[in-house]
């Protein structure tokens, strides 16, 4: 019998189908974990961005009416000290110290095998979601790939414990150790809230609320690379501040030097991080 082309469409369709219903939750997961957006990759990226744009600012006059600004400008966090940002100030070049910072952190994620969990978790459904990230992950780099090219916050959010306390202990020549312990920990809570905006079991009242503040991890982890976050930081100062004059604009410093540094220039070995 003779096939027409929508005939061969609608088998190929079928078998798809067939493929994707035959998987056991195991791969389901997995095949999640590698669709997951933005990747590791792109999140560590922006942070570079975020913490290159604020070692900009700080070189404002110290006063405490400028760091109030510079605090509003990126962020209300380490102004309520909830949570502390880093900010190069002690480092001799804060643009290089947040390319070193990233390469260190993107050499230790594309290098970790991940080791088996030490004890069995009371929560099987968890236990099992380690189980399938530790394969996936540990799969990748013995391949020779880069998890940080492929997976992103879901999987990164199992790993960055483990490795965090290396991280600190690794802190690139060059860099103050304060400052960047401080960017080591501040990416790790960042992931943490970009856990957080993701999770559906939220309140509407306090995703309500959490859209209500500055959340720099929506810069890092939002699919739209933070562009709503910073409309929404616009919108807020236009209406807390229409009549000042020459105030910080801290969303476009962000931009600007988001555009100006790629990840490109974050290479391995023993190579030259290149100025942008």
């Amino acid at each position: 019998m003779h096939l027409t082309p929508m005939d061969n469409f609608q088998a190929r369709a079928q078998a798809a189908a067939s493929a994707i219903t035959s998987k056991n939750p195991a791969e389901a997961f997995a095949q999640s974990l590698t669709n997951d957006r933005p990747t590791i990759d792109s999140a560590v990226k922006s942070y570079m961005s975020l913490t290159s744009a604020r070692g900009a600012l700080s070189h404002l006059p110290t006063t405490s009416s400028a760091m109030d600004q510079i605090h509003n400008a990126l962020g209300s966090s380490a102004k309520t000290g909830r949570k502390e940002q880093c900010f190069f100030v002690k480092s001799k070049n804060g643009k290089m110290a947040s390319l070193l910072c990233a390469r260190t952190i993107l050499k230790k994620i594309n290098s970790f095998q991940i080791p088996e969990a030490p004890d069995a978790s009371k929560d099987e459904a968890k236990e099992i979601e380690f189980h399938v990230i530790r394969i996936l992950w540990n799969g990748l780099v013995k391949n020779g790939q880069k998890p940080s090219m492929i997976l992103g916050r879901h999987s990164l959010s199992q790993i960055y414990p483990i490795i965090l306390q290396a991280l600190i202990d690794d802190i690139p020549d060059g860099v103050d150790d304060e400052e960047g312990q401080t960017f080591m920990e501040e990416f790790g809570n960042l992931l943490i809230d970009g856990m957080k905006q993701k999770s559906s079991s939220i309140p509407a009242n306090e995703r309500e609320k959490l859209n209500q503040r500055d959340d720099d991890s929506c810069l890092l982890w939002d699919i739209d690379g933070g562009k709503e976050e910073l409309q929404r930081r616009r919108d807020r100062r236009k209406k807390k501040s229409k009549a000042a004059n020459g105030s910080l604009n801290g969303p476009g410093d962000f931009e600007s030097s988001k555009e100006g540094l790629t990840i490109e220039e974050i290479v391995e070995g023993d190579e030259e991080v290149e100025d942008a």
